[in-house]
Parts: C-alpha cells; structure tokens; sequence
C-alpha cells in the first residue's frame, strides 16, 4: 500500500517556498557532514529536523512513498525515496531514503533521518540481477520483507540497496547493510553487513535475522544461511546457522521458517502449510502444521484440522468445477490464531484478519460479516490484538476500527 504523509506546515505559499530553500541547503550540509558512516561502504544515516525532511521532498519530483506506513510503539513511520544532493558543493544527486516518524494521534513530528543507500523496494529490484532479486516479490511482507518492525515496536529494520555490481562480479559477492533503528529516536543500534543473495530478513525483540544463500533458494545448491545479530548489544559478535528453509517471520523470542516461501495475501481458500519454531541459535523448537498466514507481532492463522484443510484445498484446485459444496466445507474450516510465544489460541472461523496499526502499535484486528437491520451484510471489527502486549484479545474502543 502506497500512502503520504502531510509534512508542509500551514504557511503562506511564498514563506514556504523561502523555507525549502533554506532548509534545502541546511539538509545538504548535514548529511555531507554530520552524519553516521566510516568510509565508501558504510550507510551514511543522517539525523534531519522536521523542516530538512520537509525540504527534501522539493528536491526531486519523483519523491514518492516507497513501503508503505510501519507502526511502532512510538507512532508511525514513513518512508519517501529520492535523488538528494550528496553535500556542500556537490553537483551529484544520490538515491536517499528520508524516514519520519510522527505521533500516530496529533501528526506531531519526532524525528527524521536520511540513510543513503536508499532503503529496497520492490520496484528498484524488480529488474535488477543483484543481492536482492530473490525477495523481490517478497519485499512489501511485514514479517520478513525490506521493512521490518520487531514484535514489540521498539525497533525498525531496513535493508537498504546493494552497491553497484562490478564486472565479473555475481550476485553472491555483493555486500547488502541491513539497519535497525530504534523506533522512539530514529537512533542507529545496529548496522549489520551481509555478503551473498538476501532471502529475507526477520526481528524478534532482541536480534536480526537475516538469510542469505549462493542461490535464489536456501535449499541445495542455494546452501541458505541466516545470520544473527543483538539489537540490544551493538558490540556484540554475531552467530550463524545453515538452513534449507525460508525465514518467513519472526515471535518475540523465536524466528519462523518455511520449507517453501508461501504466496502473499492469501485471503481465502488458502493451502495449508508446515512451519518450523527455531531459536535463535539454530535449534528447532516445534513445528505447526496448517498455517496460512504468518502475521508480524508473533500471531500465525491456523486451520484446526490441518489434515482435512490439506485435503479440501487440493480436491478444489484439482476440479475445475470448483465443487460448491467443496466450496462450503472449505468455509467452514475451524480456524484459528496462534500467539507462538504464549501458545494462546484465538478462534477466527469465517472471520478476516487484517494487520494494522492500533492504539499502542503494532497489531491484528479481526472481523466479521453480520446481517444489518435493512438485511445486507457488513463487515464490523469483533476484537483486536496488539503485539506490545502479552497477546490477549481486545474488544474495547472497536468503533475506530469501523468504516476502515
């Protein structure tokens, strides 16, 4: 989903113009000289005021949202990607991603950097042969895509373009910096580098977890890797471990994996699959069959009967007729949500799951269809969940989630 944000404040339109360019300038200053990053390869992460984030938006008419709105358990980040002059007397124009954030109730800005290489898309990606042509498709996943925010909203990660591929050069050469931010502050606490085709990428609320391989899969001759870094401690080393199989999201504690990389946005009639429970050092901790989604937050949705679900779902894609009472009993599968660190299960059967922001951040808010006085149907919230708490169900204050 593509979103703006209104970052112009309410002045005349000459006050304005004069305070782009102002500010326009300032913004070239700081980020050719206060900024973080330590030689050629390094990310150049710059802190910006409201009016520097502002004014770069005028530089280049291409500006636009790239992923769109993440939120945090401080409010709510947006990110847009343009070409930015490099700095003072520089005539070169870089691709700079501007990153803000704004209290999620009053719009009120809290803070903004620039980082540079920009941060992935899947449009900057779509036809390039580097790092990470393998996610492409991949990219705009909240649980393990370009943006990732850690279960309990402090933290933000990014993965952020390759450096040009040089001739000769494979893919598998390349250097890929992956950058998490903390979410209250826009502060740097990690800037990990990568070498080799990045899979996907996945934050508990302690590490990140990145996949890499030697190919566009993790499995044979792809030789998939994920590697961990601590968010909490910067100096700290990080660990690795092989894998055959697809990071596909993470819990607060645990990272997800699939044998295969399931389809995107399933809405219904969705096949079934198995994934892996590991920590953080590698070691499987237990699989769940039956899944269909794996949310951010920790929350996978499961059918109940894995079995029968498998069993449904292949009899309808196998008969062309699409069989209406294969149809039926496909609907009305017992479904359910799963907190994977406490275990709590929530039922969900013939109800929507929608990831959204709520109140105090990141979270679920499922729905239900109900007949209306006038008989037709309509689509009211019935409870919520959010991923900075311990996992319960909500039902209060469901009126700012209608008409939504």
């Amino acid at each position: 989903m593509r979103a703006a944000h209104p970052l112009t404040p309410r002045t005349s339109s000459t006050l304005r113009r004069l305070t782009a360019l102002a500010a326009t300038a300032t913004l070239a200053l700081t980020m050719g000289s206060c900024s973080i990053g330590e030689s050629n390869d390094d990310p150049v992460i710059s802190s910006l005021t409201a009016q520097e984030a502002d004014a770069s938006k005028t530089q280049d008419s291409s500006s636009h949202i790239d992923n769109g709105p993440s939120s945090t358990v401080s409010g709510t980040v947006t990110m847009s990607t343009s070409y930015v002059a490099g700095g003072i007397g520089s005539t070169t124009k870089e691709l700079t991603t501007i990153v803000v954030s704004r209290e999620r109730s009053t719009d009120k800005f809290q803070w903004a950097v620039s980082i540079k290489p920009a941060v992935a898309d899947q449009e900057r990606t779509e036809y390039a042969d580097n790092a990470q042509s393998a996610m492409n498709n991949a990219m705009s996943r909240s649980s393990s895509g370009s943006v990732v925010v850690s279960p309990d909203g402090r933290y933000l990660s990014l993965i952020l373009l390759p450096a040009e591929q040089q001739t000769g050069a494979t893919a598998a050469d390349l250097r890929t910096h992956i950058v998490v931010l903390e979410a209250k502050t826009g502060k740097t606490v990690r800037d990990a580098t990568v070498s080799g085709i990045v899979l996907g990428q996945a934050l508990t609320n302690s590490v990140l977890a990145v996949e890499t391989a030697q190919n566009y899969f993790p499995a044979g001759s792809g030789k998939g890797t994920i590697r961990v870094f601590s968010i909490t401690s910067s100096d700290a080393q990080p660990s690795s471990f092989s894998t055959d199989q697809w990071l596909i999201g993470a819990s607060g504690k645990d990272l997800i994996l699939a044998p295969d990389l399931p389809p995107y946005e399933c809405t219904s009639y969705c096949a079934p699959y198995t994934v892996t429970r590991r920590d953080t050092d590698g070691n499987t901790i237990d699989t769940l069959p039956g899944v269909t989604a794996v949310h951010p937050g920790g929350w996978v949705s499961q059918y109940r009967d894995p079995k029968a679900a498998a069993s449904l779902v292949h009899t309808m894609h196998a008969s062309p007729a699409k069989d209406g009472s294969t149809l039926e009993s496909i609907r009305n599968l017992q479904e359910q949500l799963v907190h994977i660190d406490t275990g709590q299960t929530t039922d969900i059967t013939n109800m929507f799951v929608d990831e959204r922001s709520v109140p105090n951040g990141l979270g679920l808010v499922v729905y239900q269809d109900v007949t209306t006085g006038n008989g037709s149907m309509e689509r009211k919230p019935v409870f919520w969940f959010s991923a900075a708490d311990d996992g319960h169900r909500h039902t209060e204050d469901l009126e700012q989630f209608e008409n939504n």
